[in-house]
């Protein structure tokens, strides 16, 4: 008896459920009702315009305007794996692989033209295409999340600050971190409109295409917790986790148990600390500055240890928070992933790509943090391309210690993960608390 009332329940929840997300979309059509249709269109028409300009001028200013270089080193990484699947060498299988399997879907999309025209540059540009088509559903994903939360002129501002973030486009046209990214604001959009399942469905298939998007997870769950219980999101995430799991992992592991290793898992444990970290900045300034005697691992431990605390503080806001508002779940995402960030050991310039979205969304209201983060997009731009190769290397800075380049190059790192951290701040604070500040400084 008591079996038949639990299956009943169970009904009743899943029929709930599935309700839920079939109004979800009548949800959104109300959303958009309410505001003009001709008027986000033509939103959206401009922002799709002005996103694919930044990425042109990018490619023209880089080497004309800075003599600088646009780096196609990963791109070329993409084709030598597109060229041995031709050879009949499978990933994870024939050879050692450090991405997730989901890399090869434009890996393989881009690899059709490359064999109509017998080109590589063929596959170049299209998979810069692809790329920019990725992020064009990240502009979208932006417009209609902040639509939700806020209103037309927010959602637009939000969009025109991604659409024109010049850094992150650099790396959309030159790294597949747009493919990830796209998939983990879908996940975001999804949640904040209702669609739980389709929500942790697009994340998990951002975890298959490189790890981050799996920091999102326990925000999600926590996040629809307000209209469920904990059980019953940890259960629609394993539904949908696990056949994942089943049909894009499993397989690869039962041919070759230690065939799947991302680029964190495979290289994280490994590698030297790299020279654009925060753990870097920070030894350099005790130890070649204030010559204070510590180690540069001891150093890292503290950094993975506050990483570990800021985690754990921001699932306990999660869990304890009441009212579960879309605003404090992009909060906890992008401090979460700012936390995952600038606390490990390596570090890559083509992790704005990650966070940018979110912060797009959190500034958009208010001057004083959209000026902070187009200097972050300056800042990331001067790191990469601009001062790769001349003043650091990843292992280590260009110029001998205590020169002033050396000195340059610290301080600009120093500066760089500063005014971050000032936004951050800025965007957890209480609204207007950045704008008090800088007025009564300046009185």
């Amino acid at each position: 008896m008591r079996m038949v009332r639990k299956s009943r329940r169970d009904q009743e929840n899943s029929g709930k459920k599935t309700k839920e997300e079939h109004k979800s979309f009548e949800l959104l059509s109300i959303k958009l009702g309410n505001a003009d249709i001709d008027i986000i269109k033509h939103h959206i028409f401009i922002l799709i315009g002005l996103s694919i300009l930044t990425k042109l001028a990018i490619l023209f200013i880089t080497p004309a305007i800075f003599h600088s270089f646009v780096d196609y080193f990963d791109l070329g990484f993409y084709f030598e794996h597109a060229v041995k699947l031709l050879d009949g060498q499978l990933p994870y299988v024939s050879y050692s692989f450090e991405y997730p399997v989901l890399l090869f879907v434009p890996v393989i999309i881009a690899l059709i033209p490359a064999l109509i025209f017998q080109s590589a540059l063929a596959f170049v540009y299209t998979f810069q295409l692809l790329m920019i088509l990725c992020d064009i559903v990240t502009i979208l994903c932006i417009y209609l999340v902040a639509l939700k939360i806020w209103n037309e002129k927010t959602a637009f501002v939000a969009g025109l600050l991604y659409a024109t973030a010049f850094s992150t486009a650099y790396f959309v046209l030159t790294k597949y971190d747009a493919f990830p990214t796209c998939l983990l604001m879908l996940a975001i959009l999804f949640t904040v409109y209702g669609m739980n399942i389709k929500g942790y469905l697009a994340a998990g298939l951002g975890f298959f295409t490189k790890i981050f998007p799996v920091i999102a997870f326990p925000f999600l769950i926590l996040h629809n917790t307000k209209k469920s219980s904990l059980k019953d999101e940890i259960l629609a995430v394993l539904k949908v986790m696990v056949p994942l799991s089943l049909i894009l992992m499993i397989p690869i592991l039962i041919v070759r148990p230690d065939a799947v290793r991302t680029s964190l898992f495979a290289s994280g444990g490994s590698v030297s600390v790299y020279a654009n970290t925060l753990t870097y900045t920070v030894y350099l300034w005790l130890s070649g500055v204030f010559h204070i005697g510590i180690g540069i691992e001891g150093i890292s431990i503290v950094m993975y240890i506050l990483m570990g605390i800021s985690m754990l503080c921001l699932l306990y806001y999660a869990y304890i928070d009441g009212e579960k508002k879309p605003d404090s779940l992009l909060k906890s995402l992008l401090c979460a992933l700012i936390a995952v960030i600038i606390f490990t050991k390596f570090h890559s310039p083509q992790y704005i790509v990650w966070f940018t979205p979110l912060l797009c969304l959190l500034v958009a209201d208010d001057i004083y943090k959209i000026l902070m983060f187009y200097a972050v997009q300056v800042f990331g731009y001067i790191e990469f391309p601009l001062m790769f190769g001349s003043f650091y290397t990843n292992p280590e800075y260009t110029n001998p210690a205590g020169s002033g380049g050396w000195y340059l190059t610290l301080i600009f790192f120093t500066l760089q993960y500063l005014v971050l951290f000032v936004l951050v701040a800025a965007i957890v604070s209480p609204r207007g608390s950045l704008r008090k500040l800088i007025g009564n400084k300046t009185t």
